[in-house]
C-alpha cells in the first residue's frame, strides 16, 4: 500500500473528434487471457521499477524511487548486471529523481529529470549530453523522441496538449488542446486542468503516431504528428479524468487509469488499472499496478484486452519476437515475460 500512496504523491506533483468505438466499453472487444514466466535478477535491489526498454541485447530498468541510481543495464536475456546509471544526488551530472527513460535511433539511452528539469542522453554508463528545459515549461513529467534533434513533452500550462522541444531545451512549436468535453459550473485554471490530464506519451517515427493516456480516468489520445492532426480521441468506460476542483488544485476522485503506452509498427498498447481512488483509501487495492493490457489498432479502435495474471507497472513490446517484458512493482523479482498472442 505504501507504493501507492508514493504514487499519489506522483499524481500531486504536477472540440472532441469522431472515430470507431469513440465511447466503446471494454466490454464490446476481445478478452484473451496471457500467462507471465518469470526472469532471475540477481545482485539489483529496485524499490519501484517502473519503466522497461530493450535495444539489441540490452535491457534497461528504471527504478522511480531509487536511493543510489535511478537505471540499471542489463545483458538479455541472461539478465547479467552490465551497470547501473542516473547517480542519485546533488552535485554535477547527479539526478534528483527520474520520470521516463527513452532509446534513440542510435541505440543511446536517454533519461527526464523532472526536478531539475534536464533530459540527460547516457553512453557507456557515463553523460554524454545534457540538455536543460526552457524555464517557461511548467515541470515535465514525460518526453518521448521526436528525432535526432528534437523531443515530444506533455504540456502542463493547460493551454496546449504537447510541445516539440530543441536540442537546447526550447520550444519549437506548441500544439492541440487538452480534449476535455466537460463544461464544469466552476471555473477551473488550466493548469488545475492540466494536473488532471497528466498523460503518458509514447511516439513512432515509422507511422509518425504520437499516443497519450491519461493516467486518471480512460482516455486515449492520437495524434499524427507529421501532418499535425488528430486521428482519433478515444474515451473508454470510465470517462475522462474525475476530479474536484480545490484550492487551484484538481483532486483526483475517479479512478487511476493507465501507467504505460507503447506504439508498435501494428499496434498501439497501454496498462490500464481501473481501480478507484475510493478503493485506494479503504486499502482494498493489495496490489501495485494493471492487469489489463488494452490494445487498440492504429486508428484508435480498441480491439482486445489482455487479461494479465500478475499486476504491472511498466513494459516494452517487443513485436518482432511477439514478446511483452513488463515490471511488476509488487515482487522482489519483478521482471516477467508474456507471449503476445494473436490479435
Amino acid at each position: 500500500m505504501h507504493k501507492i500512496v508514493s504514487l499519489l504523491g506522483f499524481i500531486s506533483l504536477f472540440l472532441m473528434f469522431n472515430c470507431n468505438n469513440n465511447f466503446s466499453s471494454i466490454d464490446n472487444c476481445r478478452t484473451i487471457n496471457i500467462k507471465s514466466e518469470g526472469r532471475i535478477i540477481n545482485n539489483v535491489y529496485m524499490r519501484y521499477p517502473f519503466r522497461v526498454r530493450l535495444v539489441d541485447s540490452i535491457l534497461y530498468i528504471m527504478d522511480l524511487h531509487g536511493t543510489e541510481n535511478v537505471c540499471h543495464a542489463f545483458f538479455y536475456p541472461q539478465m547479467e548486471h552490465i551497470s547501473s546509471c542516473g547517480k542519485i544526488g546533488e552535485g554535477p551530472n547527479e539526478f534528483l529523481d527520474s520520470e521516463n527513460i527513452c532509446i534513440d535511433p542510435h541505440g543511446q539511452l536517454w533519461i527526464l529529470d523532472a526536478n531539475r528539469q534536464k533530459l540527460v542522453e547516457i553512453k557507456q554508463g557515463i553523460t554524454e549530453t545534457e540538455i536543460k528545459l526552457n524555464d517557461k515549461l511548467i515541470r515535465t513529467l514525460d518526453f518521448a523522441l521526436y528525432d535526432d534533434s528534437t523531443f515530444l513533452i506533455p504540456d502542463y500550462s493547460g493551454q496546449f496538449r504537447y510541445h516539440i522541444i530543441d536540442n537546447k531545451g526550447n520550444i519549437i512549436e506548441s500544439r492541440q488542446k487538452i480534449p476535455t468535453r466537460k463544461q464544469n459550473d466552476v471555473v477551473v485554471s488550466n493548469i488545475a486542468l492540466a494536473q488532471a490530464w497528466r498523460s503518458f506519451m509514447d511516439y513512432n517515427p515509422k507511422n509518425g503516431i504520437l499516443a497519450m493516456v491519461t493516467q486518471l480516468g480512460e482516455v486515449l489520445e492520437l495524434y499524427d504528428v507529421k501532418q499535425d492532426t488528430v486521428i482519433c480521441i478515444f474515451e473508454g468506460a470510465a470517462g475522462e479524468p474525475k476530479y474536484i476542483y480545490r484550492g487551484g488544485y484538481a483532486i483526483p476522485n475517479g479512478i487511476m487509469g493507465y501507467s504505460d503506452i507503447h506504439v508498435g509498427d501494428q499496434y498501439i498498447y497501454a496498462i490500464f488499472w481501473g481501480q478507484t481512488f475510493e478503493d485506494i483509501r479503504q486499502n482494498h487495492v493489495e496490489s501495485e499496478g494493471g492487469k489489463n493490457i488494452h490494445v487498440f489498432d492504429l486508428h484508435g479502435n480498441l480491439i482486445a484486452s489482455l487479461q494479465l495474471d500478475r499486476y504491472i507497472t511498466g513494459f516494452h513490446i517487443d513485436e518482432a519476437h511477439h514478446r511483452i517484458i513488463a515490471l511488476d512493482a509488487n515482487s522482489d523479482q519483478p521482471l516477467i515475460e508474456f507471449s503476445i498472442p494473436e490479435l
